[in-house]
């Protein structure tokens, strides 16, 4: 392993790997082609949220790591500051426009209280206890349990160092596993999901900003491994979205463990491989990755909608579904480029100003 600890911080291959997760999550809301195995792929899209947690707890802990050993103390107020200026602005006005557009579209769908939750970033205990509505927020409520982890963990490494910071790593793991057996909805409940935040922080403690040497085969097969592996749990599906009951904790557990091997897998597949970071479309693609997880619900919907009366009785419905993939893909790169370029860029610029080390915008 070689160290890569400086001033600034930039793994461009993990924003290929954001792009990946991104698109994972994109197919499993709107690949449904009745083809059993290619829809079972779809499925495993389902852990691309997972591998976003790790992702972001990895990038997140590694530049706490960096500022305290640069600056010598993590500062909270620019941590926070940074952190704001990152998810906030998008997120409200999303959240705020769904609902003005369902008032007039959809009356009583998005309901105030469903809103006051989101608002407050407790999107995913509403979801939880009141089930999803198809709207623009629908895949929202993952930010609420992002938000909720960086609520705590900045302060536990500042104050409690390495070791305490590790210590409380695996209690969460065990939090997480635990909660398995008595949650009613497993999938949005903050502590079942903290566990690949737990991970990923792990990951950037032990690797101390160090990045693996790996060979293109061994990553090729890492990767391989890692998909399996999530491919694998989608027998499960239904139960490790809506929960297991109390008896079968044990073998929840495992699957639970096999989704957070699955991403440790691509995690390390990416890693340090250069080519990945070199390819400019797909570092550009994972910039804009925030955006494109927030407007892909509604493209999917608008894509279905305008094909449906060119494409219906007409075409198979495999290949109906490709255009609409296609169709909506396109219409959510382009959303998420506008949004970059136009409204989240030059917000980003302010951020600069609480960086103590240098990241790209």
């Amino acid at each position: 392993m070689v160290d890569q600890r400086t001033k600034s911080f930039y793994r461009p291959e993990l924003d290929s790997l954001r792009f990946l997760a991104f698109l994972m999550v994109f197919l499993r809301h709107g690949l449904n082609t009745e083809i059993a195995f290619i829809d079972s792929l779809a499925l495993a899209g389902t852990f691309g949220v997972c591998l976003f947690f790790l992702l972001s707890s990895y990038l997140i802990t590694e530049l706490l790591e960096r500022e305290e050993s640069v600056t010598g103390t993590i500062h909270l107020r620019a941590f926070y500051v940074r952190r704001v200026l990152r998810i906030w602005p998008l997120y409200f006005a999303a959240l705020l426009f769904d609902f003005v557009l369902q008032h007039f579209m959809s009356p009583g769908i998005f309901t105030s209280s469903r809103l006051i939750a989101f608002l407050l970033l407790a999107g995913n205990w509403y979801v939880s206890h009141h089930g999803y509505i198809s709207t623009l927020s629908t895949p929202l409520w993952s930010i609420s349990v992002e938000e909720q982890f960086y609520v705590v963990w900045p302060s536990i490494r500042k104050y409690f160092g390495r070791r305490t910071s590790i210590a409380f790593s695996i209690v969460m793991l065990v939090v997480s596993f635990l909660a398995l057996g008595i949650a009613i909805d497993t999938w949005t409940n903050s502590f079942v999901q903290f566990q690949f935040f737990s991970t990923g922080a792990l990951l950037a403690l032990a690797l101390r900003g160090r990045i693996p040497h790996i060979s293109p085969a061994i990553r090729l097969l890492l990767f391989a491994a890692g998909m399996l592996a999530l491919l694998n749990c989608t027998q499960y599906f239904p139960h490790v979205t809506r929960g297991f009951s109390s008896s079968s904790f044990p073998w929840s557990a495992l699957i639970y463990l096999s989704i957070n091997v699955g991403c440790i897998l691509l995690f390390l597949s990416f890693l340090g491989e250069p080519r990945l970071g070199a390819s400019r479309l797909l570092v550009y693609l994972g910039r804009i990755s925030y955006g494109l997880y927030v407007f892909h619900w509604i493209c999917l919907r608008v894509a279905v909608r305008a094909l449906r009366h060119f494409t219906h009785g007409y075409l198979p419905k495999p290949l109906t579904n490709l255009f609409e993939i296609l169709l909506a893909l396109c219409l959510t790169i382009a959303c998420a480029a506008a949004s970059y370029r136009f409204f989240e860029a030059p917000i980003l610029r302010y951020k600069n100003r609480f960086e103590f080390v240098r990241t790209r915008v």
